[in-house]
């Protein structure tokens, strides 16, 4: 068997896990994970048994993939130190596979899975939403699609629980977005139960007594005491974000936010040095944009991906025409990311063999810091 319908076993297995897991009927198997056990059991490491019971396969998979998949089984984009379940559910590791990569790799979605067909299908809602709005800013009314998508994305990252009244109310001016499409990017909430969320990850899940967010390599810590731990009351029309929108917009989002309103204040603070803090400029070509008394413009892109070898592969040069021209461009990481790996943002750099060398790469703290150092040599200017 070639390395590439190897490692489209591999890709089946883990739909097929991923139907298993949010099916309530567990016989019979889903049939991608009966085709990915089958084939795993012909391939797996001849130092390992394959197990005899479904609860014995479950837990083999919760230890790291390279310890029984020979090693052209696995893709390349996935790291083989973890396994494909944590605690019983997809790892983190697993979810950014099935997310990051799955989706770009199987455009037409004939092979896949139904959840991940599902997957798909709510990740295009948004894309959907995003190119009505970038239609409109660039054939119709550019200062009202702004001003639309200036509404939608912070909602969706602020809201990932959201009451149908609560998405009717904010959407009901809108021009170009409705609340029915916004409301497709939301799934019911179970009636009567408790419901957790983290002001730095967003929701989370309770199992056996434990909470637990979608990456807790970045963010892991969430005892129910903790001030930035909330329990969400159930209500009528209680609606969640789904998964997709929740992987792919809101957890980066949240530091992304934090972000732009930490340069908000600063601007506040020195508002004749640092005139603009524009959020999602253009649509969203990158995410901040800031405008200085001197009449230079940086653009900052905002990345939370803990891989710094994986975000290497996708740093390019900034948009920049038009109103989006800049003197200087960034690459703004998530601290939670280089608190987990001390040389992420030297590594991202080296590695990003599209990004032009005058683009800088560097952690949310030292960006802060520069912008700071920028406005100390403003008012140095003035004297």
């Amino acid at each position: 068997m070639s390395t590439s319908r190897k490692t489209e076993s591999f890709d089946h297995l883990l739909w097929g896990l991923k139907d298993y897991l949010a099916s309530e009927k567990k016989y019979p198997y889903p049939d991608l994970l009966h085709q990915g056990m089958n084939t795993l059991s012909l391939e797996i490491k001849k130092s390992v048994s394959f197990p005899k019971t479904m609860q014995s396969f479950l837990g083999l998979l919760e230890q790291p993939v390279k310890d029984y998949c020979p090693s052209n089984w696995i893709p390349p984009e996935f790291d083989g130190d973890f396994g494909l379940l944590d605690m019983g559910s997809l790892s983190e590791e697993a979810n950014d596979y099935l997310t990051e990569v799955l989706l770009a790799k199987d455009g037409n979605l004939q092979s896949a899975s139904t959840v991940f067909k599902q997957l798909a299908i709510n990740n295009q809602k948004f894309t959907r939403i995003l190119d009505k709005l970038r239609d409109a800013y660039n054939e119709d009314n550019p200062e009202q699609a702004q001003g639309e998508y200036l509404i939608f994305r912070p909602f969706v990252i602020q809201h990932q629980y959201a009451t149908t009244n609560r998405i009717r109310k904010a959407f009901r001016r809108t021009k170009y977005i409705s609340p029915e499409d916004v409301g497709e990017l939301y799934e019911d909430c179970e009636a009567n139960l408790d419901y957790w969320y983290c002001d730095r990850c967003g929701i989370l899940t309770e199992k056996n007594g434990q909470l637990k967010g979608l990456k807790p390599r970045l963010c892991g810590n969430h005892h129910q005491n903790l001030s930035y731990v909330h329990s969400v009351k159930w209500e009528v029309g209680l609606r969640r974000i789904k998964d997709g929108i929740q992987q792919r917009v809101c957890f980066p989002g949240i530091p992304e936010l934090n972000l732009y309103s930490a340069l908000e204040k600063l601007k506040a603070e020195y508002p004749n040095y640092l005139k603009e803090v524009r959020l999602y400029p253009g649509i969203d070509r990158y995410d901040i944009q800031l405008c200085f008394s001197d009449d230079t413009v940086w653009a900052i892109d905002f990345k939370d991906v803990r891989n710094p070898d994986k975000l290497a592969k996708t740093l390019k040069g900034l948009y920049g025409e038009g109103s989006l021209r800049y003197d200087e461009s960034f690459y703004v990481i998530s601290d939670r990311c280089v608190a987990n790996h001390p040389d992420y943002t030297k590594i991202a750099k080296e590695e990003a063999k599209q990004l032009p060398k005058q683009t800088q790469v560097v952690s949310d703290k030292i960006f802060n810091k520069q912008v700071k150092q920028k406005i100390t040599q403003l008012q140095k200017g003035e004297e």
